[in-house]
This record gives C-alpha cells, sequence and structure tokens, in this order.
C-alpha cells in the first residue's frame, strides 16, 4: 500500500507539471508515467493503468483528469482540489497573458516563429509519451486488437467515432467479464496471459 502524500509535496509538484509540462495530454500523463510510477513511487503501475483506463473514458483533458485522479489517491478530496487547481493555473496564466498580448499587438510573430520551431521537439516528445503508454496500457492480444482496429476506422473517416468508445466498451465487458470469459477457450486465455505476463517483466517495465 503506497502512503499518503504530504499536501504541500502534491501542490509542488503539480505547480511544477503544469508550468514546464510541455506536448498536451499525451505527453504529460507519459511524464506523470515515469515520474510518479518509476521515479517517486507514488503509485503502482496498476493504479497508472486504472487512472489513465478512467480518464480515457470521460470527456474532457485527459491529463487534468489524470492528475487529479493520482492526486485524490495521495492526498484525498484536498489533495484533488489542491493538485488540480496547481495544475490548471499556470496554464490558464500563460494562455491568458500571451492571448492578451497577442489582441494588444495584433499578432506575436517571433513568438510563433519559436513555437513553429520547438514542434518537431514536442512531436518526438509525444511520440515517445505513446510509446511508453502503449507498453503500460496493452496487456493482451484483445487490448492490441481493438487499438489496431479503432486506429484503422479513426483513419479511415478521419474522425473519432464515439460508437468505437461504446463498442470497445461493450467487448471489454464481455471478455473481462468473469461470467463469460470462463467459457472461452483455455488455450485463448493462456496465450492472452503469456502476452501479459511478458509486457509486464521487469525488462519491460524498464521502458
Amino acid at each position: 500500500m503506497v502512503p499518503p502524500r504530504p499536501l504541500r509535496e502534491i501542490v509542488l509538484y503539480f505547480l511544477r507539471l503544469g508550468t514546464l509540462g510541455f506536448g498536451g495530454p499525451v505527453a504529460l500523463v507519459g511524464q506523470m508515467e515515469r515520474e510518479l510510477v518509476a521515479e517517486r513511487g507514488w503509485l503502482t503501475r496498476e493504479q497508472m493503468r486504472d487512472a489513465i483506463a478512467v480518464c480515457q473514458s470521460l470527456p474532457g483533458p485527459l491529463a487534468i483528469q489524470v492528475g487529479i485522479f493520482i492526486a485524490y489517491l495521495r492526498g484525498g478530496q484536498r489533495g484533488a482540489w489542491a493538485g488540480g487547481w496547481a495544475f490548471v493555473l499556470p496554464n490558464f496564466l500563460i494562455v491568458a497573458a500571451l492571448g492578451a498580448l497577442y489582441v494588444h499587438f495584433g499578432g506575436l510573430k517571433p513568438v510563433t516563429a519559436i513555437f513553429y520551431g520547438v514542434s518537431p521537439a514536442v512531436i518526438a516528445l509525444i511520440l515517445h509519451s505513446c510509446y511508453r503508454l502503449a507498453r503500460l496500457g496493452m496487456e493482451d492480444v484483445l487490448q492490441w486488437l481493438l487499438a489496431i482496429v479503432c486506429f484503422a476506422i479513426t483513419t479511415a473517416v478521419r474522425a473519432e467515432v464515439a460508437l468505437l468508445f461504446i463498442g470497445a466498451g461493450c467487448v471489454g465487458i464481455l471478455y473481462y467479464g468473469t461470467v463469460v470469459r470462463s467459457r472461452w477457450c483455455p488455450r485463448w486465455g493462456s496465450c492472452c496471459c503469456s502476452f501479459s505476463k511478458r509486457a509486464r517483466s521487469p525488462s519491460a517495465a524498464a521502458w
């Protein structure tokens, strides 16, 4: 059992993440996974997987939701409130200041040029975070199949399809539900279990 963290520690961490974190939701979630699971030990890999799974199923910004979820796990309701505001407030102030400057000066070409230069580095960070989160979240063959199918359909229609989330959720209920899964072919289940064990091996966790 991971012990709760002091409120001050939670606030300072999310203030830093909200001020210095780059790359959007996927990159920030990947950074939280690396720092809070691998380095600080605030939560286990399973807890991080659960946090991502729950927050991905909800509307709204993923990184902020995962941050609040983690802050709640480590600090209760006070931790969730304080950590959430500490995460959001720096972004709000920075974007509001940039928006005011943009309106006042009729554009921010020097700043925009800097952002265009930084963009490739941010994209590389996002790709690396996607790789880490895929290794964290994919436990068996079925999850990889669902991901491939959803990716193919989303790419083909060039839009996010809500029915994909509903369909994947129904498949998850049918397969991971104990009643239906117990009736499936044992060979398929053992294949998935062996795949899951490889994914959770120390060499895989090191990534």
